[in-house]
């Protein structure tokens, strides 16, 4: 079994090679090749340092530049992107009831959506590289998630002081938007293999919910959004059960 401090490395480079568009199949073929010889060379009482003959960020950008990008894998990713920001976008409005669309958001979302991707990649990028502590990545993801909010957050308020909507939405439009908006935060969230999707918009989306029930009938929209959220929250947990369960 490998020390912590290699896991630690393996995963880094994983996600840095995996958000550097390399091919999944290359990655975990280098991968178990590393944790072989990290584990042969481990038993010698010596450790990555001793494999890589160099710093863990300059092994990484070397690794980056032998290996082919996959531009087809990355293709198929954005679908599940635009899905993702659409939701984080749109979820907020339809919960307090002031969903609407106009021009200006439907050309500027994929915009935008594109910008947040960078925010992203570059964040776990650097995350891997640089071997952010437990810590250092929450607080990155935190600010990282930030800013694309409040990159989508300008491009919702702008669009609506320049022009008018083409449609505005009602009780019935809320509940099917908050509902869709909730089935793509957990298939994500299976798709990634990761919780974040589901309890970052959990807490940002809170004051939203509180908001709503001082304007609507409490009965009938405890029933939405608690089922929301607990069904978020189920999932919540499954995720963490099968990290827990691959770690033993």
């Amino acid at each position: 079994m490998l020390s912590a401090k290699s896991e630690k490395f393996i995963d880094n480079l994983r996600m840095y090679l995996m958000m550097s568009g390399k091919k999944e199949q290359e990655i975990e073929e280098l991968i178990e090749e590393l944790e072989n010889h990290l584990f042969e060379v481990e038993k010698s009482g010596k450790g990555i340092e001793d494999i890589i003959d160099q710093t863990p960020e300059q092994y990484m950008a070397s690794l980056k530049k032998e290996m082919k990008t996959d531009y087809r894998q990355i293709i198929k990713f954005l679908p599940i992107l635009f899905l993702s920001v659409i939701a984080y976008v749109q979820m907020g409005p339809a919960i307090r009831g002031e969903f609407e669309l106009n021009i200006i958001q439907i050309v500027g979302l994929p915009i935008t959506t594109l910008l947040g991707f960078g925010i992203y990649v570059y964040f776990l990028q650097q995350a891997g590289k640089k071997q952010y502590s437990n810590k250092k990545f929450f607080i990155g993801g935190m600010i990282s998630s930030s800013i694309v909010t409040l990159i989508a957050i300008v491009l919702m308020v702008g669009s609506k002081l320049i022009m008018e909507p083409f449609f505005k939405g009602n009780t019935f439009a809320d509940v099917v938007v908050i509902v869709i908006c909730s089935c793509i935060f957990i298939i994500t969230a299976f798709w990634s293999k990761s919780w974040v999707t589901i309890w970052i918009p959990a807490i940002l989306f809170i004051p939203d919910v509180i908001d709503r029930l001082t304007d609507l009938e409490i009965e009938m929209w405890l029933t939405i959004t608690i089922g929301s959220y607990l069904l978020m929250f189920i999932v919540l947990l499954l995720n963490v059960w099968i990290a827990e369960r691959k770690k033993r």
